[in-house]
């Protein structure tokens, strides 16, 4: 496991995920910051990066140049019965952007989560 890094380390490494940490509470969630132990920092620092560097361009007939990987906005991190909950939103820098390709991109996405979710699970397992 990474050596241990704070909430606001997390937000520097990561301005675009966390863009609307500073935002009030009628329009985010996020205003409340991450609401996760300490413990799960590292899991989460892991989890941002790797939605960080997926980028690659998706090919497809319905939009000339292919689809950028979008990027992950974070919604809202907490915990919730002792397990972790990452919610998000993407942000496409091409309009129109076919429903299929969109639902792919969750799938990507939610895969890395259900993998942090299960760190986290671990983790709590072995205290």
């Amino acid at each position: 496991m990474k050596e241990q890094i704070t909430e606001k380390e997390i937000y520097e490494k990561y301005p675009k995920i966390f863009v609307d940490k500073d935002k009030p509470m009628n329009e985010t969630c996020m205003c409340w910051g991450l609401e996760v132990p300490q413990s799960w920092l590292p899991i989460i620092d892991e989890l941002c990066d790797a939605m960080t560097n997926c980028i690659y361009v998706q090919y497809c007939t319905e939009v000339k140049g292919g689809i950028n990987f979008p990027q992950v906005v974070a919604e809202q991190v907490k915990e919730k019965f002792n397990s972790l909950r990452f919610y998000y939103r993407l942000e496409y820098e091409q309009e129109n952007v076919p429903d299929r390709v969109v639902n792919e991109h969750h799938k990507y996405i939610d895969g890395m989560i259900a993998y942090a979710e299960n760190r986290v699970y671990r983790l709590e397992k072995d205290v």
